[in-house]
């Protein structure tokens, strides 16, 4: 007997394709149907198809008068946001988030107060060049993101996997890549997958000294007001319960594990119901186990933090005569910066009127002066 594996979601969005066994797709919220070009009668009579991780807004079909098909519902859960009927990204926020749409706005304005910000989609077009800068600068990013927090990247782990197909994808307009710069420097680098007017955030991260900023949130607000611009109706985030995901999604969905088998084929319906015993089994056991693996891991976990340990001295009117300016930029200072770009966000100053001062006569002793505001930090 042969039996087909298939990862709908996967195929859907990194390979932009269906698996061959569905005539067609019917899509809920837009009430439309995509029609699989793969689809493949002739090569499935004989087959058991096995297909994990379909989402619950599409409805695969089959041709019912040939196959029968079997359902496991999936224990994780996937999020996303629906933009069928907004008109703008604020519109969004309003419904969303309600009277703290506000703030998710103010993160926005301040981090373009405070800084000088740019924003890059690239879909379509990416030079060589451009990519390999950017794809080390995200790797270096998530990194250093893990680090601080004591986890493990899944998306290092399969890092070349990602760095070898994403060039191709975001020339053919089946991916993109969105940079927040400051001047010219990236601090926030996100991949999307694209398919059928749907955008799959697929790796993201950002440098972590500008961790006041809420550079997630400003991604994803940048990333909707692109999609609604360009017909794409849907920000997929995919599985996994984080906080943000569960604040932004409209639609929080199941999954369903789908196994479609031929009727006329005694031996290959035996092996179907086999099949869906295993799989109910294990999202049975995995239900049961992944409250505590996540218990027992959250144990183990050692946050390590990157920040210097530093304390503000109130005092910052006292005339220091022994002072040089540093730059804080250079790689010898740059363990200051999350404390100055801290100071920024908490005073509203820009950073172009930013000096830094370091006071000879105490050790590890800056000040921070802003155009209205200083504050003297002390390092231990």
């Amino acid at each position: 007997m042969n039996k087909k594996n298939n990862d709908f979601f996967f195929e859907h969005y990194e390979k932009n394709a269906v698996p061959s066994i569905f005539k067609e797709i019917f899509y809920i919220q837009e009430k439309n149907n995509f029609v699989n070009h793969n689809y493949n009668l002739e090569e499935n009579l004989s087959v058991l198809n096995s297909v994990m991780f379909v989402p619950s807004y599409t409805i695969p079909k089959v041709d019912e008068t040939i196959f029968n098909t079997k359902k496991v519902k999936h224990f994780f859960k996937g999020y996303a946001i629906e933009l069928e009927d907004f008109n703008s990204v604020d519109d969004y926020l309003k419904f969303r988030f309600r009277k703290n749409s506000k703030s998710i706005l103010k993160k926005v304005k301040r981090l373009e107060h405070c800084f000088h910000i740019s924003y890059h989609f690239y879909f379509g077009k990416i030079s060589k060049k451009d990519y390999n800068f950017f794809m080390s600068q995200l790797k270096e990013m998530i990194a250093k993101r893990f680090q601080q927090r004591g986890d493990v990247s899944q998306n290092l782990l399969n890092w070349e996997h990602y760095h070898k197909i994403f060039f191709n994808l975001i020339n053919d307009k089946k991916a993109s890549l969105f940079v927040i710069k400051n001047n010219d420097e990236p601090i926030c680098i996100s991949i999307s997958n694209h398919f059928n007017g749907k955008m799959f955030s697929s790796v993201s991260s950002y440098n972590i000294d500008y961790g006041k900023f809420s550079l997630g949130n400003t991604e994803i607000y940048k990333k909707l007001e692109w999609c609604l611009k360009n017909n794409h109706n849907t920000y997929e985030m995919g599985m996994g319960d984080l906080s943000y995901k569960q604040e932004w999604s409209s639609n929080i969905y199941n999954f369903e594990h789908q196994i479609v088998y031929p009727k006329k084929s005694y031996f290959i319906s035996l092996m179907a119901h086999l099949e869906f015993i295993k799989i109910y089994l294990k999202e049975a056991v995995y239900k049961l186990a992944y409250v505590r693996y996540k218990n027992f891991k959250s144990r183990f976990k050692k946050v390590n933090c990157f920040d210097e340990d530093y304390k503000i001295i109130e005092n910052t009117t006292e005339d220091f005569k022994n002072v040089s300016k540093i730059d804080y930029n250079a790689r010898e200072n740059q363990y200051l910066r999350k404390a100055i770009f801290d100071f920024l966000y908490s005073n509203i100053e820009q950073e172009k009127d930013i000096t830094v001062n370091q006071i000879s006569k105490l050790e590890k002793t800056f000040i921070i002066n802003g155009k209205f505001n200083s504050q003297t930090i002390q390092f231990n």
